[in-house]
């Protein structure tokens, strides 16, 4: 499991933690060789392709097609899929907060669901964790 020592840094400087998220060591913005990857074909978006993994078929990666650039990640119902901020699926939501701290967004969802959202306005970045009874179910990391 990737460890985040980096995130102990103080609250002004917060939008440096949202750029260093990464799912399965897989960052926002970074470039990804789309050969190792199988496209989502049966989504079509203008300007964005689908991807995933075959050993992980719940892991998504929403791409630029311009410039294979990553702008999403989704990760749902894989627990074997690592975070470096302990976003893992069904881990404690509480082990999220404790490393990326308290200044989120909490929104009550249907059916018992929750979510937290973590935004960085100047990078327009925002991290997405859907859970329930303190469970993680959903994360995805975005940037628009």
């Amino acid at each position: 499991m990737e460890h985040c020592y980096w995130l102990t840094i103080s609250s002004k400087n917060t939008r440096l933690i949202y750029q260093k998220l990464s799912i399965n060591r897989v960052k926002i913005g970074s470039e990804i060789n789309i050969d190792e990857y199988v496209e989502q074909d049966e989504v079509i978006l203008k300007k964005y392709c689908l991807y995933l993994k075959r050993e992980h078929p719940n892991l998504i990666f929403k791409v630029n097609k311009k410039d294979t650039r990553l702008k999403g990640i989704t990760l749902t119902n894989d627990t074997t899929v690592q975070t470096n901020f302990n976003g893992t699926i069904n881990n404690n939501v509480g082990k999220v907060t404790q490393i990326l701290g308290t200044r989120y967004k909490q929104k009550k969802l249907r059916k018992g669901f929750n979510a937290i959202i973590y935004k960085d306005k100047k990078n327009q970045i925002k991290l997405f964790i859907i859970y329930k009874h303190d469970k993680i179910k959903k994360v995805e990391i975005y940037k628009k």
